[in-house]
């Protein structure tokens, strides 16, 4: 070997080595920065404690997620409205309650429909009076992907999983606000919200649009009579694979979507195995049943739970991704320690979270 090519090789070694000691060294005071969070208070408290008699407005009601929350909530003694999209599932759906309920109202409500939810909540005031509980549920589960769907994929899909719960949000939280009464927002996302991988790339989008949109709204609401909880079911019995027999005309494909380049099942292998389902209880069933999931969503909303994760085995996958972001942060030459001391935080709700479920970790749930 001669002299140049060795020095070369003692030069790229030494590079190396001083880059993985500055790496260690930048994910070690990573974990010591984790480690000392500041006190930033108490999460905001529950604001709902009872919700005998209090007024949930359910988009996506009639089947599914939709209509286990109902049940739930109309068991719990709450008056419920229940917004469908189509005749489809209501008939069956009002087989669950007792016959002209008053604590029932069934209400055909589009999520597309911008000017719509000012009447539905017009609608609601004059029934019920003051919402106190908003569950934008509605949903679909159109398959395209990110690469290769359509205008009309991208419009239908962030139309409904996206704009329905901004004019949501956008119809209610001045009305909450100004009832002055304890008041809840729920948004129904999806593992797909927390974890990309399953190749319905236009449904990913829209639902980790969703997740930020729900933390964004707990940053901004925190301090007033309005909770938030982002709610993230995983395999769930649903009907959301009958999505495409929604699709309103106008966002139609001509023709199929061409398949994305190196599509495949997340992980790239076969499906996982389903556990037994005899000895697993209710929370463990997969896929879980809507009752099951209601219950722990109603459970959520005494606690003003931000997050509501229903399928915990993803925590790999979760922690892979977040771990995947923070050794992406280790700095390439070392920073001034004045960079360090602003607010690197952004905001109190994620360290308050963290405490909020310390404290809150074991739960009775009833029927779980």
């Amino acid at each position: 070997m001669d002299e140049q090519t060795l020095n070369r090789r003692q030069l790229l070694g030494g590079m190396m080595a001083t880059g993985a000691a500055a790496m260690v060294g930048g994910l070690a005071a990573r974990d010591a920065n984790a480690q000392q969070a500041p006190d930033m208070g108490a999460a905001q408290p529950p604001q709902i404690t009872d919700v005998k008699d209090k007024v949930a407005f359910i988009t996506g009601g009639s089947s599914g997620i939709g209509l286990g929350l109902a049940r739930v909530f109309h068991e719990a003694g709450m008056k419920v409205v229940m917004g469908y999209y189509s005749d489809l599932h209501i008939g069956d759906a009002l087989k669950h309650f007792p016959e002209n309920d008053p604590r029932l109202f069934p209400i055909r409500h589009d999520v597309l429909d911008r000017e719509g939810w000012e009447r539905t909540a017009d609608e609601i005031e004059k029934k019920f009076g003051p919402l106190n509980i908003l569950v934008n549920n509605a949903g679909v589960g159109l398959q395209a992907s990110a690469a290769t769907g359509t205008y009309k994929d991208w419009e239908w899909g962030l139309g409904v999983n996206l704009w329905g719960p901004i004019y949501g949000i956008h119809t209610f939280v001045p009305r909450m606000l100004a009832s002055g009464q304890g008041s809840q927002i729920v948004t129904t996302t999806s593992t797909s919200g927390i974890l990309p991988g399953s190749g319905a790339g236009i449904y990913t989008v829209s639902k980790i649009a969703a997740v930020g949109l729900m933390e964004e709204l707990r940053h901004e609401l925190r301090e007033t009579n309005i909770g938030t909880t982002c709610f993230i079911p995983g395999l769930t019995t649903t009907n959301i694979g009958q999505s495409e027999s929604y699709r309103p005309d106008d966002l139609k494909n001509d023709e199929p979507p061409a398949a994305a380049p190196g599509a495949r099942r997340a992980g790239g292998g076969a499906p996982r195995p389903r556990p037994p389902q005899d000895d697993v209880g209710p929370y463990g069933m997969r896929p879980q049943d809507p009752v099951t999931v209601g219950r722990v969503v109603l459970d959520a909303i005494l606690h003003n739970d931000l997050y509501v994760v229903l399928q915990p085995e993803y925590r790999a996958g979760v922690k892979a991704r977040a771990d995947a972001l923070l050794d992406s942060m280790t700095p390439v030459k070392p920073l001034p320690d004045r960079l360090y001391g602003g607010n690197v935080y952004r905001t109190p709700i994620y360290v308050q979270e963290i405490e909020h479920r310390k404290a809150t970790q074991v739960r009775d749930i009833a029927g779980i």
